[in-house]
């Protein structure tokens, strides 16, 4: 029992200054050795808790999602009226940004790891797939009380996360940075001309 709950402890601390590693040396330069010389410890107590590099890198993201998941979209039941529940969302989803929650370099080196690695694959696959199915649910939700009008929930929940995942990218390479006003009008303004076609 006090293991477990040692271990508990030990684990997130290791991935916490792992991912300062990252920040600091990149992805490739980021080892072992170096984790433990910024934690002040010996380099085997890392790997009593992860036997190789890969496998901090997988403990990594599944602390990463298991952190933030719960974050991307939350509870909007408390909200009884439908057109305050839908703005919420909106103002969430115009907002939604990966560098809200972790460092833009660290989550597409993972994200690139995982087309190469099928378990890192099926950690952002579980991802998704929650971001996707919260949304469709509040699509649903707002359609069925008039709020807006949508035939395929699913459809144009997986638009707008295409969308907001686009935006993500495309804001490290534009030539000209956006404001995060900038950035959130535009998402709302494209948001709502996409529910607004008749394509959903």
């Amino acid at each position: 029992m006090g293991r477990k709950s040692k271990a508990n402890v030990r684990r997130p601390e290791i991935l916490s200054h792992f991912y300062d590693v990252i920040i600091e040396e990149g992805f490739e330069g980021a080892s072992i050795a170096k984790i433990a010389k910024r934690m002040k410890v010996n380099p085997s107590l890392l790997i009593h808790y992860f036997s190789t590099k890969e496998a901090m890198v997988s403990g990594l993201i599944e602390y990463i999602i298991a952190t933030y998941s719960n974050q991307l979209l939350p509870d909007f039941s408390r909200e009884n009226d439908p057109a305050m529940r839908w703005e919420d969302v909106l103002e969430v989803i115009s907002r939604l940004n990966w560098d809200m929650f972790v460092n833009h370099a660290v989550y597409y080196n993972c994200y690139t790891l995982g087309l190469r690695d099928p378990e890192v694959r099926r950690q952002f696959v579980a991802l998704y797939e929650t971001l996707a199915s919260r949304l469709m649910l509040e699509i649903e939700f707002a359609s069925q009380n008039g709020i807006i009008s949508v035939r395929d929930p699913q459809k144009a929940s997986d638009m707008i996360i295409s969308l907001l995942e686009g935006a993500n990218f495309y804001q490290y390479v534009r030539p000209q940075e956006w404001t995060l006003e900038q950035r959130r009008e535009l998402i709302r303004s494209i948001v709502s001309t996409i529910l607004k076609s008749d394509c959903f």
